[in-house]
């Protein structure tokens, strides 16, 4: 078991946080420790692969089923990495690599096969690059990744699973849920834009307090 108890689940706009639910299933997998954080990493390409052809082939449960893979390999690559004392820098960068590689292309071919020649579809995925870029922007400037936003990586893979099952069942729910999608990126973006910009003013205040000191 993990030296350190893993960290409060804070409130926050969105379902980032609710990683740490899956965390206490997945934590109780015997053998979870002596993971590799960085191989579990790179593995995530696979199911998010999938993802993406069977959104475009329009095979809905396994589609939902890769979806559903991918969060909880993302999820477990964290738990190893953060309550195993196995972080590094390469980890750090290996962990994003994945989810900006194919999380363009999950919804490039769901805006594919369910309507091309929408506004929504089209708008879609540039908004999902926007929503990925302005996490980690940032960073360039000394402040923190943001994951904040109703329409984040764990956010967007809800709502697409949701309208997998909702195909399942019969139902097209795409006319409605691409629109969430697009108008949830838009707020994602916008909010993650203000949360950075607050966290740099912060880092400027505290600069110049040490400066005058």
């Amino acid at each position: 078991m993990p030296d350190n108890p893993p960290p409060p689940i804070k409130p926050d706009l969105g379902l980032y946080q609710t990683k740490y639910l899956l965390r206490n299933i997945l934590r109780n997998i015997p053998g979870v420790g002596a993971l590799s954080p960085n191989a579990l990493s790179l593995f995530a390409v696979v199911p998010g692969l999938l993802a993406a052809w069977f959104l475009m082939q329009g095979q809905w449960l396994a589609a939902l089923l890769s979806i559903m893979g991918r969060m909880i390999v993302n999820t477990l690559d964290g738990l190893v990495a953060e309550e195993f004392n196995k972080k590094s820098n390469l980890g750090a960068y290996l962990n994003r690599l994945p989810g900006e590689f194919t999380d363009i292309l999950i919804v490039l071919a769901l805006s594919w096969k369910v309507a091309p020649v929408s506004i929504g579809s089209m708008l879609l995925v540039p908004l999902t690059g926007w929503v990925q870029i302005l996490g980690l922007l940032g960073l360039a400037a000394g402040g923190t990744t943001q994951s904040v936003g109703p329409c984040g990586q764990t956010d967007r893979l809800a709502i697409i699973a949701i309208g997998c099952l909702l195909a399942l069942l019969g139902l097209n729910g795409w006319p409605i849920l691409i629109p969430i999608l697009c108008i949830g990126c838009g707020l994602t973006i916008v909010l993650r834009i203000f949360r950075s910009i607050r966290d740099i003013r912060k880092l400027d205040q505290t600069q110049e307090h040490m400066n005058r000191c």
